[in-house]
């Protein structure tokens, strides 16, 4: 289990890290730190090495919620998802599998958001940021 020293320790080292890059690439500064599971998902393996292929699923996920990209930029990933309000299909219920991939070691700031395309500019929806910490 991380301690409080430790966990400070990380989110410190992540967010100078991301700080210089989210500036020089306009990406917004996450703010808050989330627990995946306090948001129905979860990071497979729970402690990765460098060597795993890492995913993030998406429990109780909307079926129509679409995959649109995955953005790497040094520390900073970016998942972004979208549907579209105006149809107004019904929610289906799935779990999707996001496949990250095999990460050097290092603290990730993972960063998920869940955008309506039905207004322009698309609104977020839902904007959740998270710590990865990828070990040897």
């Amino acid at each position: 289990m991380i301690t409080d020293r430790v966990y400070k320790i990380i989110i410190t080292i992540a967010l100078s890290m991301a700080l210089p890059i989210a500036c020089s690439r306009n990406m917004v500064i996450p703010a808050i730190i989330s627990d995946p599971a306090e948001h129905n998902m979860k990071f497979i393996p729970s402690n990765p090495t460098s060597s795993d292929q890492i995913i993030l699923v998406v429990y109780n996920d909307c079926k129509y919620n679409n995959l649109t990209g995955i953005t790497r930029k040094g520390n900073m990933i970016q998942i972004v998802k979208q549907f579209n309000s105006r149809i107004m299909m019904p929610c289906f219920i799935t779990n999707d599998s996001i496949k990250i991939g095999k990460l050097l070691q290092g603290s990730y700031l993972i960063n998920y958001k869940l955008l309506d395309n039905a207004t322009a500019p698309p609104k977020a929806t839902l904007d959740l940021n998270f710590t990865l910490v990828v070990s040897p």
